[in-house]
């Protein structure tokens, strides 16, 4: 079967690898120069040198929100160094080893613009592709299709009443690189995810002052003397006034508010719709069930991220080989069922990909059953459910067996 990957990072390698293990003929397209995807740094923000809009999210100082044990793909371990929350340059040091090790460069076509793709009547896909540097546009036909893109690159817009009044420096966290513009200013981080934790932390060490806004819950710890306040309810010219009444003298804003999922290079005739970021309609947050050659790798959240892809490779790889095996209704009845449960439990719309400790053992136990491959190992999940109540930057963890790790300092 020809399987076209789209993308190569740390989803389009792991597709990569076990495509072609497989026996599958395979072809990544990346439109960067080089495999890693976000896990690229650049200074560059907003457009790239070829006009298009900037991929990466990657800021310098980044160090990872999991332990390496739990970013790890199948049976690659990554080189031991001591610790266990290491930085962005030791992760894509680490994806460059993996593709080396498997021999995947060859099979990856770099500097790559997907332009379009389109379904065609004999359940095959036509794919057109921009060679940036030539402009040279090419098309190519395929049996199936893996997504794999990555959920970082479209910032979700923040509209937060009186925004467009300040004057200040606001910028998205998306395009956040270094901590040197803030040096001596007061810095209002607005949200509270992995990235706002960790951008706050590190303007603080150079900024007069850092204020993190959020609403209910914050990811992790801040740092000691990050002051925290509630959700913003009005920005004026140079000031931030919060729904607790206070207010304070702001002289830039990142807004860390997540992202979007886009796929501008997909069809009408794809099938695929987005409807406040619930991408409809996949069978398992995976499978394009209009057309279901057709897989999404990677689009869920709050996961354990290369473990989830390697989990929905294995089974998207599993289910092509019978497409036929459940029908368009079946998955359709599966999808309203999931949707179902997360209503039940007051979950946004926006959330109907977020998987989290609450259901990350579940989903991965149920994609491996449907298909009947083999599972994650428990200490995956074990680790992972481990961290909710304990998330200390300087631990480290040792995986002594397919149930068991170790925690020490």
């Amino acid at each position: 079967m020809k399987i076209a990957i789209i993308g190569a990072g740390a989803a389009g390698l792991a597709a990569l690898k076990y495509g072609l293990e497989q026996g599958h003929a395979c072809t990544a397209f990346e439109q960067a120069e080089n495999i890693g995807g976000t896990w690229n740094y650049t200074e560059r923000t907003n457009i790239d040198e070829y006009g298009l809009p900037v991929h990466s999210s990657m800021y310098q100082g980044l160090r990872t929100n999991l332990p390496k044990e739990l970013m790890e793909y199948e049976n690659f371990p990554y080189d031991e160094n001591g610790k266990s929350f290491i930085t962005q340059p030791e992760v894509l040091e680490y994806m460059k080893k993996f593709a080396i090790h498997y021999n995947l460069y060859p099979h990856i076509k770099f500097l790559r613009h997907i332009i379009e793709i389109d379904p065609l009547p004999d359940e095959k896909w036509k794919i057109k592709e921009k060679e940036l540097k030539s402009q040279e546009i090419t098309e190519h036909i395929f049996d199936a299709v893996m997504i794999c893109v990555g959920n970082y690159s479209t910032p979700r817009n923040s509209n937060i009443p009186g925004a467009s009044e300040f004057t200040g420096r606001a910028i998205h966290s998306h395009n956040y690189r270094n901590s040197e513009p803030y040096k001596g200013k007061r810095v209002l981080v607005i949200g509270a995810g992995p990235s706002g934790v960790d951008i706050a932390r590190i303007a603080d060490k150079v900024a007069e002052k850092v204020y993190i806004s959020y609403g209910s819950t914050i990811f992790c710890k801040a740092e000691a003397c990050v002051v925290h306040k509630p959700l913003v309810e009005k920005l004026t010219a140079n000031t931030a006034i919060f729904e607790d009444g206070s207010e304070e003298v702001i002289d830039d804003i990142i807004y860390c508010t997540g992202y979007v999922y886009s796929y501008p290079f997909l069809t009408p005739k794809c099938g695929i719709e987005i409807d406040n970021n619930w991408v409809k309609y996949l069978y398992k947050h995976i499978v394009n069930i209009q057309n279901p050659t057709m897989g999404f790798i990677g689009i869920t959240f709050k996961v354990c991220p290369f473990p989830t892809v390697d989990i929905q490779i294995r089974f998207f790889l599993e289910f092509i080989k019978n497409t036929n095996r459940y029908s368009q209704e079946e998955m359709m009845k599966d999808i309203l069922k999931d949707v179902g449960r997360r209503k039940e439990q007051a979950m946004p719309k926006h959330h109907i990909h977020k998987i989290g400790m609450k259901f990350h053992r579940q989903y991965f136990n149920d994609l491996a059953d449907t298909v009947h491959i083999k599972r994650v190992r428990p200490v995956i999940h074990n680790l992972y459910e481990h961290l909710a109540d304990s998330r200390d930057i300087n631990k480290r963890y040792k995986i002594v067996n397919d149930d068991e790790f170790l925690e020490y300092y």
